[in-house]
């Protein structure tokens, strides 16, 4: 068995990112972006006012204050979407709104707030220095500067920035088309109650939310049945996607016929076993050019097997540059008893306190409880060389789900009922 930074190169060099296809941009969120960017113009376009208030000549109103205020002459009402008609002359203002043009002549705003009086007229009761409260031209982006880079795994502002550059279709990295085969006598879909010895399929609804989490395209082919012929046509059917995922199958049991099938259609594996629990028996290799991972039966080392390695993997192939998953330090809660000579790991529930995370396993971890990570914010890795954590002790824990923080207030103001 090799371990499991071993394994994890293996997969990532077997990978690379997939063609570039063209979106429109409504359909980029999410996509990783696969051209650089930039500007046509500056944006924006001109000077423009950062508060209502009125465009002055700065040296007209040197000294100006409550007790003596200026006097000026308004020319114009300037709203937004508006180009000035006027040049502000010495003693003249142009009343401005939020985002309209700074009239030629004037050189700084001077706030509503600042002010008195309406119509032709209008007393300033402060002085602002030159360019107070003036948005220059270009100040977001300059005309040719590069706005964005290849790589960039694109959000709601990206969306936002692109619209404001005018790219209606960006290019970007096409997303992975991933096949999942699951195999079994034993297993039934959701809408159907298990009877006898039968088990839902489970582990297939679980990768395509983790695909699509990883921001992969999933698809759950027709469970294979234990026959090597049914194996054959369903893998068959798999390898014309960008990856394949399996459950099942690949360990040494009478009726564990994936492995066997794959190496007869020429499946180049990588490797087999790897030194880690849950997970021990998955499998790697490429077929015709696509990842194979052969996942473990069991519910909880298929998705354990999917983040660690899978995930990476898909994301990569997505052009993008964040691959693993968030890892934080935490300190062990309780006791954690680890498999000897195997880095174990384990489910636990994640806790902030006193500007420290604790962690304490979500109960027992069984390879066939799939509440331990449904229940779980992360996976804490317990070191291959020791069998036991202890209270106190500090430890690594990669983050699972998309979960929120427990308040949505900021600067240390909570909200208490």
């Amino acid at each position: 068995m090799i371990g499991v930074d071993e394994a994890l190169t293996m997969v990532l060099d077997a990978v690379g990112p997939l063609g570039v296809e063209r979106v429109a941009l409504l359909d980029a969120l999410g996509r990783t972006l696969a051209q650089e960017i930039q500007s046509p113009r500056d944006i924006p376009g001109f000077d423009n006012s950062a508060m209502d208030g009125y465009a002055v000549r700065s040296g007209d109103i040197a000294g100006a204050g409550v007790d003596h205020p200026v006097r000026l002459e308004v020319t114009e009402t300037v709203p937004a979407g508006t180009m000035p008609a006027h040049e502000v002359q010495p003693g003249q203002a142009a009343r401005t709104m939020t985002g309209a043009p700074i009239a030629r002549g004037a050189d700084a705003i001077v706030p509503v707030e600042q002010t008195r009086g309406s119509g032709d007229q209008v007393e300033i009761l402060a002085s602002v220095p030159p360019n107070a409260f003036v948005r220059p031209r270009g100040e977001d982006v300059k005309h040719g500067e590069v706005a964005m880079t290849p790589g960039k795994l694109l959000g709601a502002a990206d969306l936002g920035m692109l619209a404001s550059l005018n790219r209606a279709m960006v290019a970007v990295y096409r997303r992975p088309r991933v096949a999942i085969v699951a195999t079994g006598d034993e297993l039934v879909d959701v809408d159907e109650l298990p009877t006898g010895a039968q088990v839902v399929n489970s582990s297939a609804y679980a990768l395509w939310g983790a695909i699509r989490e990883a921001g992969g395209e999933a698809s759950i082919l027709r469970v294979a049945r234990d026959t090597p012929a049914e194996v054959q046509e369903r893998l068959t059917e798999a390898v014309a996607f960008d990856a394949v995922l399996t459950t099942g199958g690949v360990s040494v049991g009478q009726f564990d016929h994936v492995k066997t099938v794959l190496d007869e259609l020429g499946m180049k594996t990588l490797f087999h076993g790897v030194a880690q629990k849950p997970g021990r028996p998955l499998k790697f290799g490429t077929l015709r050019d696509r990842p194979v991972f052969g996942l473990p039966g069991n519910p909880v080392s298929t998705l354990v097997c999917f983040y660690l390695y899978a995930r990476p993997a898909l994301r990569k192939m997505s052009g993008m540059r964040q691959l693993g998953l968030p890892r934080i330090t935490a300190r062990c809660e309780t006791d954690i008893k680890l498999a000897k000579g195997l880095t174990e790991f384990v489910r636990v529930k994640v806790e902030r306190r006193d500007h420290e995370y604790f962690a304490v396993p979500t109960g027992h971890q069984g390879s066939g409880i799939f509440s331990s990570i449904a229940r779980a914010d992360g996976l804490l890795i317990g070191p291959a060389e020791t069998n036991q954590l202890r209270p106190g002790d500090h430890c690594a824990v990669l983050l699972l789900g998309t979960g929120a923080g427990d308040t949505a207030f900021f600067e240390r103001r909570f909200h208490k009922n």
